[in-house]
């Protein structure tokens, strides 16, 4: 097997398994509704002060959620985008009710292809309400501009006495600038991921990718195919 074709099946693994995508996804809701549940202190509530918002101790266990969440929803987006490109069915009993023997053809269920986008989406989101991503991408991004700066700026400039200081300084502003704007736009995502935690929400999301999930890899169709269901050949 050549080294494409084994990048080539890595990539289509996340898509040609994309019920199980959904019920991984439908159980990393579980944990931050159940996680959302203790810190407000009941199911229902919505309203939460922003001062004691902001006053929450982030615990260890939610950051590494929050890290798994993040990848997990980047990995949804993935199935998603490469399975409406190459035409990927999520499971291969779904492929073997709607598009003949496993592997042959490949029919995509478009209502998984947008739940998995839908629910990458939410998980990517979510951490943001959790980490300091401002700092954090504004930190990274004075680095990268610092690299970049010493590596493209002509070797005669470098020989400067005070270069390194004034790479330092740009990158700080530079820095700086980023996070004040990543600040602002992420300011309008935390108010859309708190609603996405809202714990009755969460559950909603939750019992929809179990759903989904389970009835594409355990019957081979889903939620939308309930008025079409070939019989199995």
């Amino acid at each position: 097997m050549t080294f494409q074709e084994v990048f080539t099946a890595i990539i289509n693994w996340f898509p040609r398994n994309a019920g199980w995508m959904l019920i991984i996804g439908g159980i990393m809701a579980i944990t931050w509704m159940g996680y959302e549940t203790k810190r407000k202190q009941a199911f229902f509530k919505r309203n939460f002060k922003k001062e004691d918002w902001e006053e929450v101790e982030v615990s260890k266990f939610l950051k590494v959620l929050s890290y798994l969440g993040l990848l997990l929803g980047v990995i949804l987006i993935w199935a998603a985008a490469v399975g409406v490109i190459n035409n990927i069915a999520p499971s291969r009993l779904y492929d073997t009710r709607f598009g003949g023997l496993p592997l042959d053809g490949m029919p995509l269920d478009w209502l998984t292809i947008i739940s998995c986008f839908v629910v990458g989406v939410v998980m990517f989101l979510k951490p943001i309400n959790d980490l300091p991503w401002a700092g954090m991408i504004g930190l990274l991004s004075g680095a990268a501009i610092a690299v970049l700066l010493v590596v493209f700026v002509p070797k005669e400039w470098l020989e400067y006495q005070n270069a390194k200081w004034i790479i330092f300084g740009i990158g700080f502003v530079l820095a700086t600038l980023v996070a004040l704007a990543m600040k602002f736009w992420i300011g309008t995502l935390q108010s859309i991921s708190r609603v996405l935690s809202y714990p009755p929400i969460a559950l909603v999301v939750a019992l929809y990718c179990f759903v989904q999930g389970g009835l594409i890899l355990l019957w081979g169709f889903g939620l939308g195919n309930l008025g079409n269901i070939p019989a199995l050949p």
